[in-house]
């Protein structure tokens, strides 16, 4: 059996040291480099990070290597997996345009990224996993994974795929745990198709299955473009979480994800001092995934007033 007691008592000290809006109020940076500085001297990131993409990088770095040390390996891979899946886009659009890598390949992840990338060059995604190349193969085949568009949805319903059937096998509250995860994703998906005004049928693809609500019930909400969301997720458990993110959408999309994390912390806090549950495990790394949007929005924020000095 897993002993998960030492890592549920390290992660009460670490959480002490979580980043909040307060202590980013208090910085009295000039630069991002200064921002940088001041940051990682409060034991975030690493020391020698020049921006904040080098300097939140390394900090879910360590995150995702600490989570494989933290929880058996399938449960590790339930957070994992979104990491490699992003790794997948980029290796497959670099294909597509007969470039190297642009975009940034994360670290301490579930699959090493050479075999990604002969994955993605050979069209074969078997070496992954069955359930993987279950999605990816035919996908690839029928040409789906050489246009942005087909290889982002195709990829997010591979990846959840194997994120739900880890979770099947998870404890319960791990179970719901996905589930919410689902449903966030869905309406953030929403938000953002909606303030783009892509075509019903593009969004419809972008869904992902298995969630408390309904992919159709996103659908429907979309085609008829309501002034709340609120009555089409009624009944359902995450209503009450999409409805404060609906509120929080008013001022920016980070403030209606911040919601819904708010809402995922919130379910797992039912087992938040279990020695023997991973559940404290993953609710640390929903606090350090909302820690580093937050330190990124206010690098966001600050640029604007570092150029002016």
């Amino acid at each position: 059996m897993f002993d998960y007691s030492y890592n549920v008592a390290r992660i009460a000290a670490l959480e002490s040291k979580l980043i909040t809006k307060e202590t980013l109020s208090r910085l009295n940076a000039s630069s991002e480099e200064d921002a940088v500085k001041q940051i990682s001297a409060l034991g975030y990131g690493d020391p020698s990070a020049k921006t904040c993409v080098e300097l939140v990088g390394a900090e879910l770095s360590g995150l995702r290597s600490f989570i494989f040390s933290a929880l058996p390996d399938e449960q590790a891979k339930i957070l994992i997996l979104p990491y490699d899946c992003h790794n997948l886009k980029v290796l497959l659009k670099s294909c597509v345009i007969g470039k190297e890598p642009s975009g940034m390949l994360y670290d301490n992840t579930a699959f090493d990224t050479e075999v990604a990338a002969a994955c993605c060059r050979g069209g074969e995604f078997s070496l992954l996993s069955d359930g993987i190349a279950g999605v990816l193969n035919p996908a690839y085949d029928s040409g789906q994974l050489a246009v942005p568009l087909g290889i982002s949805t195709k990829c997010d319903l591979a990846f959840y795929k194997e994120i739900a059937a880890y979770a099947a096998k998870a404890p319960k509250l791990i179970r719901k745990y996905v589930k919410y995860e689902a449903d966030h994703t869905n309406y953030i998906s929403y938000l953002r198709a909606f303030s783009t005004g892509l075509p019903a049928d593009t969004f419809r693809k972008m869904l992902l299955p298995g969630g408390f609500i309904p992919e159709s019930v996103f659908a429907a909400c979309y085609e008829a473009k309501p002034e709340s969301v609120r009555p089409y997720t009624f009944g359902y458990e995450t209503h009450y979480g999409i409805v404060k993110a609906e509120e929080a959408a008013k001022n920016s999309i980070n403030a209606a994800s911040d919601a819904l994390d708010a809402a995922t912390e919130a379910l797992l806090e039912y087992e938040k001092y279990e020695i023997n549950s991973p559940v404290p495990v993953f609710l640390y790394y929903k606090k350090k995934i909302r820690e580093a949007r937050l330190i990124r929005t206010y690098f966001t924020e600050s640029e604007a007033l570092w150029k002016r000095r």
